[in-house]
C-alpha cells in the first residue's frame, strides 16, 4: 500500500467511514452526529442523515460510497473535487449529490465548516471505502 493510500486509509478509519456502523467514533478534526437512521428507500438499503463538524483544514481524502451521498452546507467553506469534475467551493448553500462508487474528497478551508449529509446506502457495507486519487 503506498503512503497516498495509508494516509486516505487512516484519515476515513480516523472519522469512523469505513466502519458499518455509523455511530462509530470520530477522530482528527471530525464529529459525525447521525441525526436518522431509516430503513429504505429499497430492501437492503438504509437512509442516514448526519450532521458533519469539521475543523480548520482537515482533508477527507479521496473515497467512495456504497450508494448516494446528497450534502449541504450549513456553514464554513471547502473545496469538493469529484472525479471527472471541475473542483467546486463549498460555501452556505451549497448543495451536492454524489453518485454510488464515484470517488471524492473534500479539503476544509480556513474556519470551521458544517455539513447536513444524506446516505442511501446498501446495508452491510462500510459506510465508505478509501481509494487512491484519480489521475
Amino acid at each position: 500500500m503506498n503512503r497516498r493510500m495509508f494516509a486516505g486509509c487512516a484519515i476515513c478509519a480516523a472519522i469512523g467511514l469505513i466502519s458499518d456502523d455509523p455511530s462509530a467514533q470520530t477522530a482528527s478534526g471530525i464529529k459525525r452526529t447521525v441525526t436518522g437512521r431509516t430503513e429504505g428507500p429499497a430492501e437492503g438499503y438504509e437512509t442516514l442523515q448526519v450532521i458533519v463538524d469539521i475543523e480548520p483544514n482537515v482533508v477527507l481524502d479521496w473515497h467512495t460510497h456504497p450508494g448516494t451521498e446528497a450534502g449541504y452546507t450549513l456553514d464554513g467553506t471547502g473545496e469538493l473535487r469529484v472525479r471527472g469534475e471541475p473542483a467546486r467551493t463549498m460555501t452556505p448553500g451549497f448543495s451536492w449529490v454524489t453518485a454510488p462508487g464515484t470517488p471524492h474528497m473534500l479539503k476544509n478551508g480556513a474556519t470551521a465548516t458544517r455539513l447536513l449529509v444524506t446516505f442511501t446506502v446498501q446495508k452491510g457495507k462500510p459506510l465508505a471505502t478509501p481509494v487512491p486519487a484519480p489521475t
